[in-house]
Parts: structure tokens; C-alpha cells; sequence
């Protein structure tokens, strides 16, 4: 049997080559079709890991990002939050070294403190430079030990040096029921001296905090006295800006009443509560929209496309059966049964088209345009349609009575 498809092969070879050339433009035109297609997802999936979307807690109206009162209920959820990375949270304080009575504070509380949560948050100078004890480094503001980071020059004024244990007390800002900024002490506080800031550029050290503490140090400090913390700047990135619904649907679930939108209508409310958010996708959304749109278009097309194959498929196999009734009718007389028949003009497309398909895939190889794998799955719809058509084809003429077929024209 095989060798009479080999035979026939051969004994048909303009016909046969038709097939093959058929097929090797059905592969390639499916190939350049699934990779156009891929080339959209890639540009995407490329878009979302180059366009990070930055988020800013804001208060209500959306006029304040630094200076404002995040509540602890908001910080929790962002740190628990899996839509975000790059949670970036400061809080300002003042303090002084040693013990002192709070009628004294003109003349001690004389330090700039700042809490954050890493060493390049967006409230810091980005020339800022630190220098740290051993076996301490920039992930010390990650952690919650009771530890410092001091200016060098006040260090230099106090006799310090790093390693050094030394008493700070410490004021945290809040807001009251009347959104005024007050001031609450907090009990003298003994830390360890892990880092000096290099403040040796007076002009750069104006911008300088003269005390950096971990962020979440403050937060149990200030907890641990019974009073409230809130965060005065949070901001973070968005995970997977292809997930924006996941996302904004998880900020909806944070704090009490949820992280929304900045709202700027007419019924805008001043506050300095941090309960709004501000999404910067505008530009991710556009041009994202704009890939979505193309890759639906072309997706569109895939149920047509397969259409198209299966007619290639039918029309060239029932053309070409047609011209070989009476070879068909011949070996039903001769007792061979329908589905040897049937089976001797399939497994001759099936090598044909199986050429033609490789050809084909090769071609897009060569060309650059697809990976191998890509190749085989686009060569593999071609293959799968065509003889799909071709089966349809066969399986009509099978029905035909062997005498109706020899007396055919």
C-alpha cells in the first residue's frame, strides 16, 4: 500500500507539487499570521515590564501628597496589598538628644527626623550619602531594630560615633478632630548609631534630615505609647499593569472606606487625611488599549482563517479525486474495502501536505520570524485544516456506488 502511494506520488508530479506548493503557502502565511499576533502579546507583555505605573496617597481632593495623614488601617493593607511592589512609606518627626522637660523644648528638640521603609524613598535628596557601620547596610530601614542613622555634624558636635548607643527623645506630628497639626512626645528612647549621613556640602546638606530611623521602628514606637501613627508620603507601583482591574479592585478593599480615585469635582473636600490615590496609567492605558484592540482584530480572524484552510483543503482534494474516480471505482471492484481505498488517496495528501507544511516552516525559520516551536503549532493548524478538508472530501466520494463511478464521466 505504501509503496503504491510512493508510486502514485511519482507517477503524478505536477499534481502532487501542486500540493505541496499549496501547503507551503498555507504554512507560511499561517506562520506570518501567528506571529504578527505574538508580536502584538510581546509588545504588551514589553509595555507592562517598561512602563511601570507609579501610585500616590493623596488627601481627598487631590492637592496634597507630602505632609499628609495615612492611617495605620491604609498601611497595613498596602504592606498585606498583592496588586503592589515598591511600597515606599515616610513619616516625619522631631526630636532631641537626651532627656529633657518639654518646657525645654526650644533649646533641644532641634533634629529633623525622618522614618522611612528604604534607603532610596522618593522623600529623600537623591545624592544623599550614607556611610554604615559593619555589617549593617541599606536594608537596616526594612527592618524594625532600634537603631539611627546621624548627620555627621551632629555627630561630629556630640562626640559620637558609629556604634555608639544614644538617647533620643522623640515629638510625632498628628492631625486633631479639627485638621490642626499638633505635636505629642514620646518616651526617651535608647538607639544604637548604625550609619552617618555625609552632610560635609553645606548647600546639599540643607535638604538633609539630621536623623533617618526605620520606618517601622517609628510605627512601633509611637503604637507602643498608645497613640495613633499615621504616614505622612506613601507611594508604591502597581505589580502587573495588565492586572489594573485586580489592582484597583484590591485598593477598593484597603482602610475603611477604601483607596479611590482622586476626586476634583465641585463637592471636592479639603483634608489632610490620605485617603485618595493617585494612579499615573494614563499613558500605560492608551497605548496598551491600542495593542489590546490589534490583538483582538487579529484573533478575530483565527475562526475564518481555519475556515479558509479546510476549503483549500476540500476543494483541491475533490478536485484532484475527481480526476481519479475510475482508479478509485477500480479497487472497490477489485474487493478492496471502502476505507483501504479511501486510505491510499489520504495517506498521499497527508505526505504531500506534510511536505509542503515542513517547507513552509522552514521558510518562516529561516526568515526569523517565528521560534520553532511557534512554527510547529502554525504548520500544524495548516496541516490539521487541509486534511480536515480533505477527509470530507474523501468520506463524500467513499458514498458513491462503485458502478455509479465507472460509469462517471
Amino acid at each position: 500500500m505504501y509503496h503504491y502511494i510512493i508510486t502514485s506520488i511519482r507517477r503524478q508530479k505536477n499534481r502532487s507539487i501542486l500540493v505541496i506548493a499549496v501547503n507551503c503557502v498555507l504554512a507560511i502565511l499561517l506562520n506570518l499570521y501567528f506571529g504578527l499576533t505574538d508580536s502584538y502579546r510581546n509588545q504588551l507583555t514589553d509595555l507592562a515590564a517598561n512602563t511601570p505605573i507609579k501610585c500616590t496617597v493623596t488627601n481627598p481632593d487631590g492637592t496634597m501628597e507630602v505632609g499628609i495623614a495615612v492611617s495605620s488601617d491604609i498601611l497595613r493593607g498596602l504592606q498585606e496589598a498583592e496588586q503592589i511592589r515598591d511600597l515606599d512609606c515616610s513619616a516625619q518627626m522631631k526630636a532631641g538628644f537626651g532627656e529633657f522637660a518639654i518646657e525645654d523644648w526650644e533649646a533641644h528638640l532641634n533634629l529633623a527626623v525622618c522614618a522611612v521603609n528604604k534607603s532610596d524613598s522618593s522623600v529623600l535628596p537623591e545624592e544623599i550619602g550614607i556611610r554604615y557601620l559593619e555589617g549593617w547596610d541599606d536594608m537596616v530601614f526594612s527592618g524594625d531594630a532600634q537603631v539611627c542613622v546621624l548627620a555627621k555634624s551632629d555627630m561630629e558636635k556630640q562626640g559620637y560615633t558609629c556604634g555608639d548607643e544614644i538617647t533620643l527623645t522623640l515629638y510625632y506630628f498628628f492631625y486633631d478632630e479639627k485638621e490642626e497639626l499638633q505635636y505629642k512626645e514620646l518616651p526617651p528612647t535608647s538607639m544604637q548609631i548604625v550609619g552617618e549621613i555625609d552632610d560635609s556640602d553645606p548647600k546639599a546638606a540643607m535638604e538633609y534630615p539630621n536623623v533617618l530611623l526605620p520606618f517601622q521602628t517609628a510605627w512601633n514606637l509611637v503604637e507602643e505609647n498608645q497613640a495613633a501613627f499615621t504616614a505622612d508620603a506613601v507611594s508604591f507601583y502597581v505589580k502587573d499593569p495588565l492586572a489594573l482591574n485586580a489592582f484597583k479592585e484590591e485598593m477598593g478593599q484597603i482602610g475603611e472606606s477604601g483607596l479611590f480615585e482622586v476626586y476634583k469635582g465641585d463637592g471636592a473636600k479639603f483634608s489632610h487625611k490620605g485617603t485618595a490615590l493617585y494612579v499615573l496609567d494614563g499613558i500605560f492605558i492608551t497605548m496598551a488599549d491600542r495593542l489590546k484592540t490589534a490583538i483582538r482584530i487579529l484573533t478575530s480572524f483565527v475562526l475564518p482563517i481555519g475556515i479558509l484552510v479546510f476549503i483549500v483543503g476540500y476543494v483541491i482534494s475533490h478536485l484532484l479525486a475527481a480526476g481519479r474516480v475510475k482508479e478509485f471505482a477500480l479497487f472497490r471492484s477489485l474487493g478492496v474495502h471502502v476505507i483501504g481505498a479511501v486510505w491510499v488517496l489520504w495517506g498521499e495528501q497527508l505526505a504531500l501536505a506534510l511536505l509542503g507544511n515542513l517547507s513552509g516552516g522552514l521558510a518562516a525559520l529561516l526568515a526569523g520570524q517565528q521560534g520553532w516551536k511557534e512554527a510547529a503549532i502554525a504548520c500544524g493548524v495548516s496541516l490539521c485544516g487541509y486534511m480536515l478538508g480533505t477527509t470530507v472530501a474523501l468520506a463524500l466520494l467513499a458514498l458513491e456506488k462503485p458502478l455509479a463511478l465507472l460509469t462517471s464521466e
